[in-house]
C-alpha cells in the first residue's frame, strides 16, 4: 500500500483482510460461547475482544480509509501495537497485558 504496488489490485489481496477479520471475530465469539468465558465476568477477555475490534477498525483505516500516506502509516503503527497488546493480554490473561510491566 505504501509503495502503491500493483499487487493491491489482485482479487486475493483485496479479499484476504476481510477473510482474516472474519476468522478473528468468529474465533472470539467461539471463545466466548464455547468456553463459557463471558467477557463481563473475565476482564481480560473483555479487553481482548475490544482490542480485536479496535485492531480491525485501525486496519481498515490503514489499508483503505486513510486519506494520506502519513495517516495510513499512523493507523498501521496503531494497528500493530493494538495487535501486540491483544496477544499480550491473551498470553498473560491480564487485562493490562504488557502494560502491567511498565
Amino acid at each position: 500500500m505504501l509503495q502503491e504496488s500493483e499487487l493491491l489490485q489482485k482479487k486475493l489481496v483485496r479479499i484476504a483482510p476481510h477473510i482474516i477479520d472474519t476468522v478473528l471475530l468468529v474465533a472470539a465469539i467461539a471463545l466466548v460461547v464455547l468456553s463459557e468465558q463471558y467477557p463481563i465476568t473475565h476482564p481480560w477477555l473483555t479487553v481482548k475482544v475490544l482490542a480485536l475490534v479496535a485492531y480491525i477498525v485501525l486496519g481498515v483505516f490503514a489499508l483503505k480509509r486513510g486519506r494520506t500516506k502519513t495517516a495510513r502509516v499512523i493507523y498501521l503503527i496503531a494497528a500493530v501495537t493494538t495487535f501486540a497488546f491483544m496477544v499480550s493480554v491473551a498470553l498473560t490473561r491480564n487485562a493490562l497485558g504488557f502494560l502491567s510491566y511498565l
